[in-house]
């Protein structure tokens, strides 16, 4: 099961935009989102990269339980 993490977090971070869109994209995909004709701007990409900055060990917890329901259904 996939967890999101402070580790995963930073290493998002520290990608540069390109392959932080793509990485993006892909984990939309999986969860059936087409992200691939949205056009997105740096300032766009900068803004998700200060946000998931931000995120607090509990937003964090709460994202892992959204996931768990979403993906697993508990």
């Amino acid at each position: 099961m996939f967890r999101l993490d402070k580790k995963r977090i930073s290493t998002l971070c520290s990608m540069n935009d390109e392959r932080l869109w793509s990485t993006l994209k892909l984990f939309a995909a999986g969860g059936g989102i087409d992200l691939s004709k949205k056009r997105v701007t740096p300032r766009d990409v900068e803004s998700v990269r200060r946000t998931l900055g931000a995120l607090t060990d509990s937003d964090i917890s709460r994202i892992n339980e959204l996931i768990s329901v979403y993906k697993y259904g508990r």
